[in-house]
């Protein structure tokens, strides 16, 4: 299993980090997580086999995270380089029609009518879906929006699990439990008691309470020192923190 990030930004916008934005290679799938500013094209200069995509989550409707769901449909519609049989799954939580129905609105029902199928998947909290053979993925519910969605990932005894946006909350320790790898959104230096994400601590907090292996932080509403933020990371995480950049990739 290969991770590699998108973006590892906001809706804040940033030189050096799209917004939110996730593909993780396995042997049966190829997985987009959230498809934020600037993802489609990172996609291409990252190398990666975006054209056989055989799924795409959306953990939620902020724009960071589902701004470009059109331009990815426009490029499967005119910008694949070979001809494409394959379905793609598109997997989101409630709501997830009626976004698709006002993209249709605003830019023409043939943006998503590319020359394969594609199946849209309503998932909800405790669902767990096939991605293939030996792969699976499984959602559980986030404080954020009333539709967030956390996500787990498994193949052949691994797993990687993604938070989305959330605020702390001691069920999703549960469900991350024992991951190799946790994507985890750190958005903010301290709490906000009115912004639904993660500080610093809360994020070290909940990838100790989970036992996860390795922690990837990303999502960041203030300027990153890697060192220092690693630093304050291991304050209250003794696994490996890796500070997540766009580009980086990851094998899990």
């Amino acid at each position: 299993m290969k991770l590699t990030i998108l973006g590892s930004g906001t809706v804040v916008p940033n030189g050096a980090r799209n917004s939110a934005g996730y593909f993780v290679e396995l042997p049966d799938a190829r997985v987009m997580l959230d498809c934020g500013a600037g993802t489609v094209h990172a996609l291409d200069r990252y190398g990666l086999p975006w054209e056989r995509m055989t799924h795409l989550f959306i953990s939620h409707f902020h724009v960071d995270h589902a701004g470009e769901l059109a331009s990815l449909f426009f490029a499967f519609c005119y910008g694949l380089r070979s001809q494409r049989t394959e379905p793609l799954t598109l997997l989101g939580p409630a709501g997830l029609e009626n976004i698709i129905d006002g993209l249709k609105s605003a830019f023409g029902s043939k943006v998503f009518e590319p020359k394969f199928p594609v199946n849209v998947q309503v998932v909800k909290p405790g669902d767990r879906f096939e991605l293939g053979p030996e792969s699976s993925l499984a959602v559980a519910k986030t404080p954020h929006t009333p539709e967030s969605l956390a996500a787990r990932i498994e193949n052949r005894g691994r797993a990687l699990c993604y938070t989305g946006d959330t605020a702390y909350d001691e069920d999703l320790a549960g469900f991350f439990s024992r991951a190799d790898v946790l994507i985890s959104e750190c958005s903010f230096r301290e709490p906000w008691p009115d912004k639904r994400h993660l500080s610093i601590a809360e994020a070290a907090r909940l990838a100790t309470r989970a036992s996860v292996a390795k922690l990837i932080v990303t999502h960041f509403y203030f300027d990153v020192d890697e060192a220092e933020l690693k630093a304050e990371l291991e304050r209250g995480y003794d696994g490996e923190v890796v500070i997540g950049r766009d580009g980086l990739s990851v094998e899990v």
